[in-house]
């Protein structure tokens, strides 16, 4: 008897190691399905701390990246180790805006050998399975990756560069047991599970509730025209027992008014004293200063359809209803929209949050403070930002160089790099990056211009939502160091939880006014779009210096011969008329510059001196603008000394608003 012991014993372990090779398996598909899930988004995550790690100036300054001083936490052999996570935990998303052709490594519960090993551009290129797009990839200036990373006991990355720049390394860490680090390869379910997300992100901007049989399955809909006037509120989805809205689609017959957010959406849950959404409907669904912008997989605008697939579970009751507000705006108008809610009967879990959606907006953010994008306090999880922000001040967006710090159950776990950073973006400014709106399934950015003075964009958290347990406190800075430049922002916090807002009002007029831009609209050059190029132009930028103080320009070098031309367009928020200035060089090559609006000549410009000569902001006349008519044109005239090509040293454009 006692001999058959030790072989029960034996096969005791076997069961226990083949259940927790199963175990293992499902937890890594999973961990995979759950890019889609969107079912699971109330759900708490028990014992759970999401944290990250980062490049950021730990001084307080900006260098964030730039020199790699903060982008390391020790060398190993002639390598830096950039992250060193002890424990279990899953690497939930990885982003930079400076990839390298280095090798990145990924060992794993000490072993000696890294099971993850490729170039770190290739970590977001796609061509390495199964880091796959649009899993991983880049736009906006960012390159990004969302395929989950296990870790069973450790995870240790290490960069064989010399430097490691930019970073952000977002991690759940997990009381409880991963079933296993990261495979080696992917088993057929973990391929088929990567397969059906892919499928589903691919499609992102569409109905998400029919590909998906966890949202699909006892789905009813409730579809209504509805008239509204100024003044009036008409409720859209009531329902008096429990369960849970997974879908709202609001399809406006007319664009929304971007002089007045003037339509609000409100929601509340199981007869809650305050609102859970009270929000104008534009920036609920992600426009950018008045124009519908965000194509997200969860929420946006497609096709005039304004669409929320955020599920919203409640116990008793829920109440949903539009608001159409008075203004001077809209005094006889109405709004036609057709209101379809997707919706079961599937009552909120205790293991369930209640959706929360809290609006914001500072016109003058305090100096030396930085923004607050939400405070709260309860158990929950946070699961999405929509950010405008307005520089008060033309010129360059540098208050967008401030970073977001997350402070959770009063531990800072979160720290960014910068507010396109932040947004899975980079490098605000340059063509090709963070340089206009773009969409992708969980960040984008809603606008960007410099003439105006701003720009905006948003995030969704699914895998990384971040968990906390008694509080929550996000904020943004307003600028690099200590919050000291000017702007109007306005923000959407998305969450869930146990409690509600202590207060969700609805915004005041003056906060619902139209986002205004600098009274003065600067131009840089390196965001001129340029319309027309007359024959034998040419054009191209370049550094120039004065002569005298040696202070180099950035400037458009306009070259051909006489009555060569280039045509610029210029973003302006409205019509009217305007004082046109211009910044340039003169100099030994340049000659009469004739600036025109369309065929109407405005002004003569001699720019002939014996050396290059920087002319700052100089008046050269008013121009009235009207649709279509929003654009500058530089013909060069011949220099009367100098046969041949002729050239014009073009720094910026400002334009004046006259009121």
């Amino acid at each position: 008897m006692n001999l058959m012991k030790p072989r029960r014993f034996k096969i005791g372990i076997l069961v226990f190691l083949l259940c927790q090779s199963l175990l293992s398996l499902a937890d890594f598909k999973d961990e995979i399905l759950k890019l889609t899930r969107i079912d699971l988004l109330p759900q708490f995550q028990k014992d759970v701390a999401v944290k990250q790690l980062s490049s950021y100036d730990t001084t307080g300054g900006n260098d964030d990246g730039f020199s790699g001083k903060y982008s390391w936490l020790r060398k190993e052999n002639g390598n830096l180790v950039i992250a060193d996570l002890k424990g279990s935990g899953v690497i939930q998303r990885i982003w930079t805006p400076t990839p390298s052709e280095d090798t990145i490594q990924f060992y794993f519960d000490g072993e000696s050998k890294p099971r993850i090993e490729l170039k770190f551009i290739d970590l977001f290129s796609g061509k390495n399975y199964p880091f796959v797009r649009p899993i991983v990839g880049n736009e906006v200036g960012g390159y990004y990756c969302y395929l989950p990373i296990p870790y069973k006991n450790s995870c240790k990355i290490v960069s064989k560069g010399k430097v490691m720049q930019f970073f952000q390394i977002q991690y759940r860490e997990k009381a409880g047991l991963v079933g296993s680090s990261f495979p080696q390869k992917l088993s057929k379910e973990e391929d088929q599970a990567l397969s059906t997300v892919i499928g589903v992100w691919k499609k992102s901007g569409e109905n998400i509730l029919s590909m998906l049989t966890e949202t699909s399955s006892n789905l009813k809909t409730v579809s209504q025209d509805i008239v509204m006037k100024p003044g009036e509120i008409k409720s859209v989805f009531s329902q008096s027992s429990g369960g849970r809205i997974v879908g709202i689609e609001i399809t406006p017959k007319l664009p929304l008014n971007d002089q007045f957010k003037d339509l609000i959406i409100r929601a509340k849950w199981d007869n809650e004293s305050v609102a859970a959404i009270n929000c104008p409907a534009s920036d609920f669904f992600g426009y950018g200063f008045g124009k519908p912008s965000m194509q997200s997989m969860l929420l946006g605008v497609r096709d005039g359809i304004h669409y929320c697939y955020l599920p919203m579970p409640f116990d008793k009751e829920a109440n949903l209803e539009l608001e159409f507000l008075k203004s001077p705006l809209n005094q006889s108008a109405e709004i036609f929209v057709n209101v379809k809610i997707y919706f079961n009967e599937t009552k909120r879990s205790e293991n369930e949050g209640k959706f929360y959606a809290e609006w914001k907006r500072e016109k003058n953010c305090e100096m030396g403070k930085p923004y607050q994008i939400l405070n709260k306090t309860g158990r929950g999880h946070y699961v999405g930002t929509l950010l405008q922000s307005q520089g008060i001040n033309p010129g360059m967006t540098l208050f967008f160089e401030g970073d977001d710090v997350c402070t959770v159950d009063g531990e800072m776990r979160l720290h960014g790099t910068g507010s396109e950073d932040y947004f899975n973006g980079g490098w605000y400014a340059l063509p090709d990056r963070w340089d206009q709106a773009y969409s992708l399934p969980m960040h984008g950015c809603l606008a960007y211009s410099i003439p105006l003075a701003h720009t905006g964009a948003y995030r969704l958290f699914m895998t990384d939502k971040i968990s906390f347990e008694r509080d929550f406190n996000l904020t943004i800075e307003h600028g690099p160091r200590n919050n000291q430049i000017p702007a109007d922002y306005t923000s959407v916090a998305l969450y869930y939880c146990n409690t509600p807002p202590a207060s969700n009002n609805l915004p005041s007029a003056e906060l619902l006014e139209k986002i205004n831009p600098p009274k003065i609209l600067e131009y840089w050059i390196e965001m001129l779009t340029v319309k027309a190029l007359g024959e034998n132009t040419r054009i191209a930028t370049e550094d120039c210096k004065d002569a005298k103080t040696k202070q180099s320009y950035y400037i458009y070098k306009l070259e051909g011969p006489a009555d060569s031309y280039a045509k610029f367009e210029l973003e302006v928020p409205s019509n009217g008329e305007y004082k046109l200035y211009l910044s340039y060089l003169k100099g030994p090559d340049s000659g009469l510059v004739e600036i025109n609006q369309r065929q109407i000549p405005i002004r003569q410009i001699d720019g002939l001196a014996t050396e290059n000569t920087f002319i700052e902001k100089e008046f050269i006349g008013n121009i009235w603008i009207k649709d279509g008519t929003n654009t500058l044109t530089v013909m060069l005239k011949d220099n009367p000394n100098k046969s041949g090509k002729n050239t014009f040293l073009l720094h910026r454009i400002y334009l004046e608003k006259t009121f």
